[in-house]
């Protein structure tokens, strides 16, 4: 009997080596998550990845942590400090209360940014009524004083007829757009920013390839001029069979089909962007820093808050979400897992009150908002 039970334990200790083991490994790909956060894609092009993958690196941590309290095994404080390590990475996910009240005492804008994906969701139809009209319905009834879109494609006879009818509808008189190119065509796809403020000044910021990924309004607000930037960073640009390669890769498994050349080219669409976005951001961040005025800073960053490109972004700024949002933050909603890629960051001018992510599927992100504060009795103005 003592030599059984001697077995059993030696088989125990045995399967806790390798549950270590791998362990150790989950334990490095979190570390490797939060590594990426510092390290330019455009050096090192696979450490987004990891960055990309930290909710489920973070979860499958969490559930050692549990797996060893349960065995009363000192090791799962290996993970339980890692965790706690990048804490700050888990509070950009999520937050437990948000700051809903607005303050006495304090000029506030409501500021709304919203990728509408060409006014049609899943691009099925560009002229598709029914989406068109519950996005502008939607936007039309939210208050904002400044509404940021990307994606936003005008197919109409008379594109200008149709701006200037969607600012009486969204009453906000005052807007400013980029197209993405140059190049010529008979609809417009471009970044609009709506205002019920005076725009004194634009402009559009290009990247390497001369194609506009952000514009810039300069806003007066009752004597005070703001300066906003409403971004749309590069995107993966994975078409519907990368999509659907991705969604079935099990069943192509089982087909036995051409799963190298696939995979190879959705790393190379990955490779790609991660490097434009990085490029892009950080020639953003230039951006912020020369501005003569406060600044707010939205739109679709395309990537996640653990990234690189967040990471540049925001420094010297504020996450209106971290500060006054809860629960998840996540915005994409389209055929790939969801993250948090859209967001409303101000400078410390200002402070942000009841961030919310509006949950309407007209697109394939989630719109998001804020309402954006300084004292009144103060002038923002450097």
């Amino acid at each position: 009997m003592a030599k059984k039970k001697a077995i059993s334990r030696n088989k125990f200790g045995f399967l806790s080596i390798i549950i270590l083991a791998v362990n150790c490994l989950a334990i490095l790909l979190l570390l490797l998550s939060y590594l990426a956060v510092h390290i330019s894609p455009a050096r090192n092009w696979i450490l987004p990845f990891f960055s990309l993958m930290y909710p489920y690196l973070l979860l499958v941590n969490i559930l050692f942590v549990i797996y060893w309290a349960i065995w009363r095994k000192w090791v799962f404080i290996l993970s339980l400090v890692v965790i706690l390590a990048g804490w700050n990475h888990m509070g950009r996910m999520f937050r437990i209360s948000g700051t809903r009240d607005l303050e006495p005492g304090y000029q506030y804008i409501k500021v709304t940014s919203y990728n509408v994906k060409n006014l049609s969701n899943d691009n099925v139809d560009l002229l598709d009524p029914n989406v068109r009209g519950n996005i502008i319905g939607f936007l039309a009834v939210t208050g904002s004083d400044i509404i940021c879109l990307q994606e936003m494609m005008i197919i109409h006879p008379d594109p200008d007829a149709f701006i200037d009818s969607l600012s009486r509808v969204l009453d906000l008189p005052y807007h400013a757009f980029a197209r993405y190119s140059d190049k010529k065509s008979r609809f417009i796809d471009a970044i609009f920013t709506f205002s019920r403020y005076p725009i004194v000044g634009s402009g559009e910021v290009e990247n390497e390839n001369q194609l506009t990924y952000a514009i810039y309004s300069d806003i007066v607000i009752e004597g005070d001029t703001i300066r906003l930037l409403n971004l749309h960073l590069e995107s993966f640009r994975l078409r519907h069979e990368d999509y659907t390669f991705i969604s079935e890769l099990d069943l192509q498994f089982n087909k036995d089909e051409n799963i190298r050349e696939n995979s190879i080219r959705i790393l190379k669409k990955f490779k790609t962007a991660y490097k434009k976005r990085s490029e892009e951001a950080d020639k953003l961040s230039e951006v912020v820093a020369q501005s003569p005025y406060p600044v707010l800073v939205c739109g679709d960053f395309n990537d996640t808050p653990n990234s690189y490109v967040y990471h540049v972004l925001s420094e010297g700024l504020t996450d209106a979400f971290m500060e006054s949002g809860a629960g998840f933050g996540n915005t994409y909603i389209g055929k790939v897992p969801s993250f948090r890629i859209d967001y409303i960051l101000h400078d410390d001018h200002f402070h942000a009150r009841d961030f919310r992510r509006e949950l309407v599927r007209f697109s394939d992100h989630f719109p998001i908002s804020s309402y954006i504060g300084w004292r009144k009795d103060t002038s923002i103005n450097r």
